[in-house]
């Protein structure tokens, strides 16, 4: 007998208790490999509602919320009810929230917001699911000169954006009460700016908060740590979208020779001014050949990237493609990069194919203001000629989907929400790219149909966002609503709290 079967056999002979508190300390895809190597470990991870709930977050990319006194079986049985709200697109009564005329809005996990004048509103939607109750507070206090905001229910976090024709001011203060932040070293962080912006792109991520300051032909994209507000990223050029990848990565796309994704690591980086084709960076993930005409509008999401592509027909975004891209079809390329190989160049049809999937969407104003991604799902609102309004709703999680495809309701299509094998090819490639561009990664659809009867029959909507647990369906061509859809149960639940990754 080898020392490799002795070892296994003194780990097998462990009592099952103390098995599972050694399964319980791995992630849930490695307890799934265990199941795969050992049918004992396989029967009693089956039966342990710690281990069972710990997969089922990790399979909805889901992660556990502060601890409560619900007993972990009772928070399988919301979990449960939870996903099955979305997978069914099971939704309440839609509930109206009245727009304010000062064009700034903001929706984060759960919370939305808009501008008041000097004022800030915020509503904390509700979850009939996970028994969270609606809460409405406004904060009066602030006393600025608000351009723009951004928030970070995580971390109590709000920051506003206070311009001059000079200088923005970024104020660091509390989501709850509008005070200084206590983690912020300095309340107020200032950024000379050329010029005055009419709109920022703002994002937080952990202990980093970026800024990209758009301007034509040069934009400048800043990220500070904004606990201690030391910068620690200053790029300018042709930067036309950014996100965060990972806690310490953010990715920014740029127009060289062809459309790109630049990944950097912020923790090996110069903070002073860089133009962003000398900037280090660790690897660029290429997208086919654009046509001269053709530009990237804007991206957004954490785990799912949303890059929306314009074609050369800038009259209208109509047909124009959304770029759907999970974080795991970039990270296995950038984790393998040896240290001393920085500014790999990772091509198309090394990612992008299997990787991605390019949906046509009909955007129809400015996407700075759409959040349509959160966690894996993505939403389009859909107008079409004579027909009722609708929101498109898929569904990138790959786990998710490969249980759906062994489910036979979901093959054969008595399901609420579809799956999509088949590849796809863009069918406008002279307006657009090149060549033709084909995608095949997988995914999950389904159709949300708006009502119509709740005030009249001429309700125009103009754009989707969604939340942890809603669709916020935006009227704001006469800035007049939103339009809330809550995800629905019929069980009468407790307190739960469950964030997204």
């Amino acid at each position: 007998m080898s020392n490799d079967e002795k070892d296994s056999l003194q780990f097998m002979d462990l009592p099952t208790e103390l098995l599972l508190q050694i399964l319980g300390q791995l992630s849930y895809k490695d307890i799934l490999r265990c199941r795969q190597s050992c049918k004992h470990l396989d029967t009693i991870t089956r039966t342990d509602a710690n281990i069972l709930y710990k997969i089922q977050l990790g399979l909805n990319g889901l992660q556990d919320g502060p601890s409560t006194s619900l007993k972990v079986h009772d928070r399988l049985r919301i979990l449960a009810e939870y996903q099955a709200g979305w997978d069914d697109l099971r939704f309440g009564p839609m509930r109206i929230v009245a727009m304010s005329t000062h064009g700034v809005w903001e929706l984060v996990r759960n919370v939305l917001a808009q501008r008041n004048r000097n004022s800030l509103v915020f509503v904390q939607l509700p979850s009939a699911v996970r028994g969270i109750d609606e809460r409405l507070w406004t904060l009066d206090s602030i006393q600025r000169d608000i351009r723009d905001f951004a928030m970070d229910p995580t971390q109590n976090l709000l920051c506003i954006l206070e311009t001059s024709q000079t200088e923005v001011h970024i104020h660091l203060r509390t989501l709850n009460a509008g005070d200084a932040h206590p983690l912020a070293s300095n309340a107020r962080i200032s950024y000379v700016q050329e010029i005055s912006y009419w709109s920022y792109s703002i994002r937080i991520c952990s202990g980093y908060l970026a800024i990209l300051f758009p301007a034509s032909p040069v934009s400048n994209l800043c990220v500070w740590n904004w606990t201690s507000g030391r910068l620690h990223l200053e790029i300018s050029g042709q930067i036309l979208a950014y996100s965060f990848l990972t806690d310490h990565h953010i990715v920014l796309i740029r127009r060289h020779s062809a459309a790109e994704l630049l990944v950097i690591d912020l923790r090996s980086v110069s903070p002073k001014g860089t133009p962003v084709d000398e900037v280090d960076y660790i690897c660029s993930f290429r997208f086919p050949a654009l046509k001269p005409d053709a530009t990237v509008d804007y991206a957004s999401g954490e785990r799912l990237f949303a890059v929306f592509m314009r074609g050369s027909d800038s009259s209208s975004v109509y047909g124009s493609p959304m770029f759907l891209i999970p974080l795991d079809s970039l990270l296995p390329h950038f984790y393998r990069i040896p240290n001393l190989a920085p500014k790999l160049q990772v091509e198309w049809d090394k990612w992008g194919p299997k990787g991605t999937r390019a949906i046509p969407v009909s955007l129809r104003h400015s996407p700075v203001w759409i959040r349509n991604v959160y966690g894996m799902r993505f939403v389009d609102l859909v107008t079409e000629t004579g027909g009722d309004p609708y929101v498109f709703v898929a569904d990138f999680n790959q786990a998710a989907f490969r249980k759906a495809s062994m489910n036979e309701e979901y093959v054969t299509g008595a399901r609420t929400m579809k799956l999509v094998y088949e590849d796809s090819t863009l069918g406008w490639p002279s307006q657009m790219f090149a060549d033709p561009v084909t995608t095949s990664l997988p995914y999950r659809w389904g159709k949300v149909h708006l009502p119509r009867n709740y005030e009249s029959d001429n309700v125009d909507y103009d754009g989707a966002m969604v939340s942890e647990d809603a669709i916020v369906v935006v009227d704001c061509f006469d800035k007049t609503k939103y339009c809330i859809l809550s995800i629905c149960s019929a069980l009468d639940i407790q307190h739960i709290v469950i964030h997204q990754d």
